[in-house]
């Protein structure tokens, strides 16, 4: 029987290690960078951005993921890329004259209805705590090429994401940071928990000026009688 736990215990442990050497690995081997044909995309990679662009006029490219390269061949106008949720449009035969009327044809925010208009370039939208948001778009022509800013770390009220397109189009999603109700009941909590201990040193305070000048003042008579 003592053997009996003696090996369970060790497939426990086993399990444990396990669960951590995977973890590990996906932490060490997470994306630290996307080049393609050792050139940065558009916008630049940034872990929290998750859609990128790249014009070509190459029949194949390398796309180099950290360390990894894989050649991949195109087709004339649009080709779609997806690696671990990083999504590469890469375009070929790019022509700069048949950009001029690129504008947005869509433009999503995952978990939020924004309602988007292409004539509408300013929008509003409320997070609690999320790290960054994940933004999808359709172009009204594959050529134009689109940077987005602004979209992670947030640590202000009013975070601002800045969507460009063709440098012709700006759009601006105002992420506005809401107070967890939580945290809000927890500070009605604190401060009550403050105004109670204040009231009971004021209370203490005056309970012994009270006694102080009785005692005075009895002194004081009797010092006099005598």
């Amino acid at each position: 029987m003592h053997l009996f736990f003696l090996y369970d215990n060790n497939n426990i442990m086993k399990k444990i290690l396990f669960i951590i050497c995977l973890f590990s690995y996906y932490k060490v081997y997470a994306i630290s960078n996307i080049t393609i044909d050792n050139n940065d995309l558009i916008p630049s990679f940034n872990s929290n951005t998750k859609i990128y662009n790249y014009y070509t006029n190459k029949d194949n490219v390398r796309i180099k993921i950290d360390n990894k390269i894989k050649e991949v061949s195109l087709v004339d106008g649009k080709n779609k890329f997806e690696y671990d949720g990083y999504i590469l449009k890469i375009f070929k035969n790019y022509n700069k004259e048949n950009n001029t009327d690129v504008y947005l044809t869509s433009l999503t925010i995952m978990g939020y209805d924004i309602n988007f208009d292409k004539d509408i370039y300013e929008y509003y939208i409320e997070i609690s705590d999320e790290d960054n948001l994940i933004i999808d778009y359709e172009l009204s022509n594959d050529n134009g090429f689109v940077i987005i800013s602004g979209n992670g770390n947030f640590n202000k009220n009013d975070n601002i994401i800045t969507i460009n397109v063709n440098d012709k189009y700006e759009y601006k999603i105002h992420a506005c940071k809401t107070m967890n109700v939580s945290k809000i009941n927890n500070t009605k909590k604190e401060t009550i928990t403050i105004k109670k201990e204040t009231a009971k040193y004021i209370i203490i305070a005056i309970s012994c000026t009270i006694v102080f000048l009785f005692t005075y003042l009895m002194f004081n008579k009797t010092s006099f009688y005598i």
